[in-house]
């Protein structure tokens, strides 16, 4: 150890070259195992988590939405699972505690708890019984709520909260870290608390999500076959179809799309690792040419072949060593800057626990051993493997073998960078795609934010609406603002209202309803968020209570419902008569088509949205607390509008928090925000690839022109001319970034499909990009010839011939 210490400080530029290339190999590498580890790998930190299924809907359009409550009762009877519960988000205001604030609450429905595994810090929890409907109001407090907000109140259990200005009573405290679906939930209500919920509508669904945990023996496959059965014997009973469930793990819950992508970044970082393991063992072999005579010399004084190896494994992997120490630190701050660059969207759950841990520590130990074993075996083998006289007598003239070794390290490293080139070049020709689609909507100079409205004050729709229609004047007087308007949904902004939906060619029954996306808007809503009118008018102040009900819906409504006819002047229904029970016999509420406009992407860019269909907030049936959205279009910066507005809603109601304030462009950015981090870091490691290839053929061709410089002059003694030696220099160099391009395009062509789901109308065998990174590649081996060619087109042959001499 002391002597590769000491061998490698005789080599200052040898060292320094080789650590710092592992040092970047062993930092990205670590860096994104991190991520991987703390995504997809460790287990969810619930009671045996490999046990907890969700159970979704998936609609006809194909995106999984929530539960309604009898589909939930119905597959809880499941045998498949030993506890079930339910949950959805919900708002409340806190009143009484100095300033207003909405509480970003989970209302729970069932076993949740039990199911969970979760057991309380301080109190109890809710029994099933207790989330049933007609429960009363409690709640059990989030950790991190109950020290940041409460401070920490020991005697906190058994005192009350005035949510929405009801007393709810604290039975209980949740653990540090415990909670779902994330330890920042700041409570939990019963379910059956909250008034005026859909229980008995089987077409209705408010974000409920249903968690069950697997009976003994049963696997997730098993479990879908029972639900399917009970599916079915409810479509028998009920006589027509009703919504399929779809069983997934909690782990896919959580990971979604983040395992596939978090696995191709690991695939990335490792071809760069590959990469670097074939400069430095490129490295190695040059210096193990220099070195063939002290291995000669040793041999010839009785070194056995294991002690040479012995010596120079351990050269590599102190070198190795000492890059991947430098490449851990480099590691440490790499994930610091990756976290908060990481999509708003992945689950703080899983978000918290990213960083350099106990696992972390022994991949990087592992791989930094295995690239040093890697690149120090090869040459380590080739260098023990000689006859000492034969070497004594020759010098270090090199071989042949040897060049075609390096060469083929070359070539494999240049075609590595051609596939990372590629990865690269497809998310971000992705993600420029998805910054230029068609959103239906203008995110450009518009303000968002929610108001909620304590329900106590505000019991009525005539009083709840009058606040609106108080605030928008408001509003609209403000500096810059040039419109205003409240609406129950944003797209992009993660919430949704699902209702089912029937034309009016269609007899009425409310099981047969299809899932139709539902918000109300006042009348300038559409002009505000920039959504263009195709046909027929918007809503005017003559569209209130009492008129006529009227609706907009989109242009991908009107073609499915009406295709090749007008659909102005159409009816559609998915509400029925205030006081009515839904059911067969209940009267529908028929609202006429006055308006289409065009198809927003409501919940992700990169898919259009399902149908949705705009009523006038003057004909809403019921009072929506909470999840009201106030837009503003304004000609100057959306920021600067902020405080104005705030000081305009406490005038009116200090009791009326505003939250969630945020340009829409950052809903925007937030959905980017994926591709973004993907296309960044692809490109960063395409760039570090590129590099290093190009130095593997900047060094290759050096060697090589060294090697050869007799043969060089005495070529040019007997008259060869300038451009013949650079033609010979150029062949090598192309030669191999050729076969190395080459061999890099057949593999993206078939590594790139995996990526499929991730690419926007890009497609994985994209000719013109492959054709524009070929030639780049080709490019950089030009330049990387271009020197060590300058440089033996200026050998004067009779300085080498006297040197040789």
């Amino acid at each position: 150890m002391r002597f590769a210490l000491r061998s490698l400080a005789r080599h200052p530029g040898f060292t320094a070259v080789g650590a710092l290339t592992i040092a970047l190999a062993v930092a990205g590498n670590t860096a994104i195992f991190a991520v991987l580890k703390a995504l997809v790998l460790d287990p969810l930190p619930f009671k045996d988590p490999g046990e907890l299924v969700t159970l979704d809907v998936r609609s006809s359009r194909g995106f999984l939405i929530s539960n309604s409550i009898p589909n939930y009762r119905d597959w809880g009877r499941s045998r498949a699972f030993q506890a079930v519960g339910a949950s959805a988000g919900w708002g409340m205001i806190l009143t009484g505690r100095d300033q207003a604030q909405v509480m970003n609450l989970r209302a729970v429905l069932g076993d949740f708890f039990g199911t969970l595994g979760v057991q309380p810090y301080q109190g109890r929890v809710f029994a099933p019984a207790e989330t049933e409907p007609g429960a009363e109001p409690a709640i059990v407090l989030g950790y991190q709520f109950w020290r940041t907000r409460l401070g920490g109140d020991p005697k906190i259990v058994g005192q009350t909260l005035a949510l929405d200005q009801r007393p709810h009573v604290v039975v209980g405290i949740l653990p540090e870290g415990a909670g779902f679906p994330s330890p920042t939930v700041e409570g939990y209500v019963p379910m059956g608390s909250i008034p005026d919920l859909p229980w008995e509508d089987r077409g209705s669904s408010f974000g409920t999500r249903a968690i069950a945990r697997l009976a003994s023996g049963m696997s997730p496959a098993l479990a879908q076959q029972d639900l399917d059965r009970i599916t079915a014997a409810v479509e028998e009973r009920e006589g027509q179809a009703i919504a399929h469930p779809e069983l997934r793990t909690l782990t896919d819950f959580y990971v979604r799309d983040l395992r596939r992508q978090s696995w191709v970044l690991m695939a990335a970082v490792g071809f760069v690792l590959l990469i670097a393991v074939a400069n430095v063992g490129s490295l190695v072999l040059v210096r193990g040419e220099g070195r063939r005579q002290e291995i000669a010399v040793r041999s010839a004084l009785g070194a056995r072949r294991r002690a040479l190896l012995r010596m120079l494994l351990t050269e590599s992997l102190v070198l190795s060593f000492l890059g991947g120490t430098l490449g851990l630190g480099l590691a440490y701050g790499a994930v610091r800057v990756l976290v908060p660059l990481l999509p708003s969207a992945i689950p703080q759950l899983l978000l918290a626990r990213i960083g350099v841990d106990g696992g972390v520590l022994l991949f990087t130990l592992a791989l930094t051993t295995t690239a040093g074993l890697f690149f120090g075996a090869i040459p380590a083998l080739r260098a023990s493997d000689l006859e000492p006289a034969k070497e004594l007598r020759e010098g270090t003239r090199g071989s042949s073998r040897r060049q075609r070794l390096r060469s083929a390290l070359v070539t494999c490293e240049v075609a590595l960078a051609m596939v990372l080139l590629i990865g690269a070049g497809l998310m971000l020709r992705s993600l420029q795609n998805l910054r230029s689609a068609d959103k239906g909507f203008d995110a450009q100079g518009v303000l968002t934010a929610r108001v909620g409205l304590p329900g106590d004050q505000y019991p009525t729709k005539e009083r709840w609406r009058a606040f609106f229609d108080e605030l928008l004047p408001r509003a609209r007087a403000l500096p810059g603002v040039q419109a205003a308007a409240v609406s129950l949904l944003l797209p992009l902004s993660d919430r949704s209202w699902e209702m089912g939906i029937l034309p009016d060619n269609v007899p009425f029954d409310p099981t047969r309803r299809e899932s139709v996306l539902y918000n109300f808007v006042t009348r300038d809503y559409f002009q505000t968020m920039g959504i263009p009118l195709l046909q027929g008018r918007g809503f005017t102040e003559s569209d209130g209570d009492g008129s006529p009900p009227v609706a907009i819906i989109d242009e991908t409504m009107a073609a499915k419902f009406w295709p090749g006819q007008d659909p102005i002047g159409k009816r559609v229904t998915w509400e029925v008569e205030e006081g009515s029970t839904p059911g067969a016999d209940a009267a529908p509420v028929y609202r006429t088509v006055v308006g289409v406009v065009k198809n927003i992407r409501h919940y992700e860019l990169a898919n259009p949205s399902r149908i949705q269909v705009y009523v006038p907030m003057a004909q809403t049936l019921r009072v929506w607390g909470t999840g009201v959205y106030v837009v503003l279009k304004t000609d100057v910066a959306p920021a600067s509008l902020v405080e104005p507005l705030r000081r305009e809603l406490s005038g009116m109601n200090p009791d009326v928090p505003l939250r969630a304030v945020q340009p829409l462009a950052t809903y925007v950015d937030g959905d980017l925000a994926g591709s973004r981090v993907m296309s960044v870091l692809l490109a960063t490691f395409g760039a570090v690839a590129l590099a290093l290839a190009g130095v593997g053929i900047f060094g290759l061709v050096s060697y090589s022109v060294a090697q050869r410089s007799r043969e060089i002059g005495i070529r040019m003694a007997l008259g060869a001319d300038a451009r013949e030696v650079l033609g010979w220099i150029a062949r090598l160099g192309l030669g191999l970034a050729g076969t190395g391009v080459a061999i890099g395009v057949l593999a993206a062509a078939g590594l790139t499909r995996l990526m499929r789901t991730l690419l926007y109308e890009v497609s994985p065998l994209d000719p013109l990009l492959y054709a524009a990174l070929a030639t780049l590649l080709i490019a950089v081996a030009l330049l990387a010839t271009y020197l060590p060619a300058r440089r033996a087109a200026r050998t004067d042959p009779a300085t080498v011939l006297k040197r040789e001499a």
